[in-house]
Parts: structure tokens; C-alpha cells; sequence
């Protein structure tokens, strides 16, 4: 599902309009996988409520730390996240998805592309 906002810059979306979008579509996912009972209260509306510039930060973070990704170093993923002050709701995330493993090959893959963003 798209982006109501999506902003484009000539050339196709931006990159805050692109994270934007699979950030949701991550969270989306994730919530119908886990149910929402078992995330955090109305993570979807945070992660609404991000700007471009907060999810290109958070892209930023992760192409910093790419060979946590490769590694999928959960606990190392983790610290550097809240080193960065990364919002704890995304953190949360990831510690639910972990907890299921027939979960953790596309959540990798959406950390990858959210770090090639950038």
C-alpha cells in the first residue's frame, strides 16, 4: 500500500517517501504475523507520524552499521539502535519479530533495503 504523502522528485519517489512506505509496509507485516496484541499500543499511528527526515535518519543508522545486517547480529543491531536513540517502539519490533523465526529472513531483507536507501 502506498504513501498518501508520497513526494516525488522528478525522477520517482524520494528516499524519505520510499522509507516511509516500507517502514508501514514492514510494520503492516509485522502486526499481522505477531497480532497487535503483541506490539507496542498504535505503533502503526507512530510510525505514521515519522517524517522523511526521521526515516532517512534511521536508514542512516543502519547502512552505518551494515555488517550487523549481514551478520544479523541481533544483539549487536540492538545496541547500536540505542545508542543512536533509535525510538524504542522499533526496537520492540525487533525483539517480537525475533522471538519468531519464520519471521527473521524478511525482516532482514527489509534492513538491507531500508540501509540501501541511503
Amino acid at each position: 500500500m502506498a504513501c498518501e504523502d508520497t513526494h516525488y522528485d522528478g525522477l520517482g519517489p524520494t528516499v524519505g517517501a520510499f522509507l516511509k512506505e516500507k517502514v508501514t509496509n514492514m510494520i503492516n507485516w509485522i502486526t499481522k504475523e505477531v497480532g497487535k496484541e503483541n506490539l507496542p499500543p498504535d505503533v502503526a499511528e507512530f510510525v505514521a507520524a515519522r517524517t522523511y527526515v526521521e526515516l532517512t535518519l534511521f536508514a542512516e543508522v543502519l547502512n552505518a552499521n551494515h555488517s550487523l545486517i549481514v551478520h544479523r547480529d541481533w544483539a549487536g543491531i540492538v545496541r547500536q539502535m540505542k545508542l543512536e536513540s533509535v525510538p524504542d517502539v522499533f526496537i520492540t519490533a525487533l525483539h517480537t519479530v525475533r522471538s519468531h523465526e519464520h519471521m527473521h529472513d524478511k525482516f532482514w531483507r527489509y534492513l538491507e533495503m531500508f540501509s540501501r536507501a541511503v
